[in-house]
């Protein structure tokens, strides 16, 4: 269904109005505000055929017009123009994101941070299985008595890392050596090839250790399993509260409840689309519970594999424009920061 240039104008007019203020919008108010060269009747007969096409909807009697869902899905595919960060805040946001990090898991969570601060909608990025990457350096840093965090660094640029206990009586010297006995015998070692059985034989060549050896074994066990899953990482979901829809708290309390689950999104993405921004508006969402909500989203990728996902989370009445050319600018900034760390 094609639209004319008038219909097109007054649809987009009531899309901004309606996403800025969460009233329904009337053919005044259209007049007013964006100029179109006619009269409010003229504006009215135009918002009536919109309803009857499907693009609108009228909550109420006498009430102006809200846009339909399928009047959000017609602008989005034959009207928008994405909003695209220039080209120095994209300088500014390299800087953001690298800016004193070695760790692609602390880029990714980094990345949803800044995302959601961009916006007023919550942000999600999922990231990938580690693929065949080599471990590189195995550190063990003392904390407080009693406790050490095991830092695994791999070739890739990937940290992982677990807190574990360790007898009171270990000093920083021990496990600087065991760092250094770690580090010599799993150095160069690909993550695939690692299994617990040769694990377990690095431990009888320190036998007087063996307690904190035993602790690490199964903290590297730990943190290589994990590096097999995928992970979703949720941002600024209290973002929710500033959305007219869900000032309500029972609503509010599922819409923060289903941003936890993240099987969820992982049902709903998990489609192996083209990496160009997707829209799922609504109830175009196959995954029941969310939706009243709207997804943008694009996967990132690396030398041609994909390496996770990463997108917006906002109700259907969302500025998809700026959400669109967000998401984009994001992916290729992100795509680049891990690019060099896996360098």
């Amino acid at each position: 269904m094609v639209l004319d240039e008038r219909k097109k104008l007054i649809l987009e007019a009531i899309i901004k109005d309606y996403v800025e203020t969460a009233e329904p919008v009337g053919s005044r108010s259209i007049v007013r505000k964006h100029q179109l060269g006619v009269s409010p009747a003229t504006v009215r007969n135009e918002m009536a055929d919109l309803e009857e096409m499907g693009f609108l909807e009228q909550p109420h009697t006498s009430a102006g017009r809200i846009p339909s869902q399928l009047g959000f899905r017609y602008y989005v595919d034959c009207m928008m123009e994405k909003e695209e960060l220039a080209e120095n805040e994209k300088e500014l946001l390299h800087r953001v994101l690298s800016d004193r990090i070695n760790d692609i898991f602390e880029v990714i969570r980094r990345t949803g941070v800044t995302l959601s601060q961009f916006t007023r909608y919550a942000s999600f990025v999922i990231s990938g299985p580690i693929k065949v990457a080599e471990i590189k350096s195995v550190q063990l840093v003392p904390m407080q008595k009693g406790t050490a965090l095991v830092v695994l660094v791999t070739s890739s640029g990937v940290i992982l890392h677990k807190l574990i206990d360790t007898p009171e009586s270990i000093q920083a010297h021990d496990l600087e050596k065991i760092s250094a006995f770690f580090t010599r015998g799993l150095a160069g070692v690909k993550l695939g090839e690692l299994s617990r059985t040769s694990l377990k034989s690095l431990r009888d060549e320190l036998l007087s250790q063996r307690k904190a050896i035993d602790r690490v074994l199964e903290a590297i066990d730990e943190l290589l399993q994990a590096s097999d899953e995928e992970k979703v990482l949720i941002s600024g979901a209290i973002n929710m509260l500033n959305e007219p829809e869900f000032r309500n708290p029972d609503k509010l309390k599922t819409v923060l409840g289903i941003l936890e689950e993240n099987s969820l999104f992982k049902k709903v993405l998990n489609d192996p689309g083209p990496q160009e921004v997707r829209i799922k508006i609504g109830r175009e969402n196959e995954v029941e519970e969310i939706q009243e909500l709207s997804l943008v989203f694009t996967s990132y990728e690396i030398n041609g594999q994909e390496m996770g996902k990463i997108g917006l989370i906002g109700p259907v009445r969302m500025q998809y424009w700026r959400a669109a050319g967000l998401v984009e600018s994001f992916r290729d900034v992100v795509e680049d920061v891990i690019r060099k760390l896996m360098m």
